[in-house]
């Protein structure tokens, strides 16, 4: 059977409607998804949830070698390597802990990162704040 479109009149309408007749969630209606999942119980619902709040998270952690302001590397865990200057190829930790653990096997001089991260390509990528470098004066402004 072929599915209608609905026609241009109902989008109108749809767009006028209060937001509560659009099919927005209201802020009091978390009970109700409780209720509408089956044969999960409470406690099972709540997990899944705060698994999902923690994968919504944006806040990783990284392990990072600093060796100045243009030369760093970042640890990737899966091949026990460093990857320079490139924190996209670095293994993200989700806890502060995990990259505590880690680190305690690397030494005391690597570093714990804290980054914010978007989803870049249905992959998770670090987005860091990066500091200029100072440039030293080399003469080029012309001065004598």
């Amino acid at each position: 059977m072929k599915r209608r479109l609905p026609s241009r009149r109902a989008k109108q309408a749809v767009r006028r409607a209060p937001a509560a007749r659009r099919g927005r969630r209201a802020p009091d209606a978390a009970d109700e998804w409780d209720d509408d999942v089956g044969g999960l119980t409470k406690a099972q619902v709540r997990e899944i949830q705060r698994i999902r709040r923690d994968l919504d998270d944006p806040i990783r952690y990284l392990l990072v070698s600093d060796f100045g302001a243009r030369f760093k590397l970042y640890y990737d865990a899966s091949d026990g390597v460093y990857v320079m200057n490139n924190p996209a190829h670095a293994t993200l930790f989700k806890r502060r802990e995990a990259a505590l653990a880690v680190r305690a096997t690397l030494g005391d001089r690597i570093k714990i990162i804290r980054c914010k991260t978007k989803l870049k390509g249905g992959k998770r990528v670090p987005v860091l704040k990066h500091s200029k470098a100072r440039r030293r004066s080399g003469g080029r402004d012309g001065a004598a």
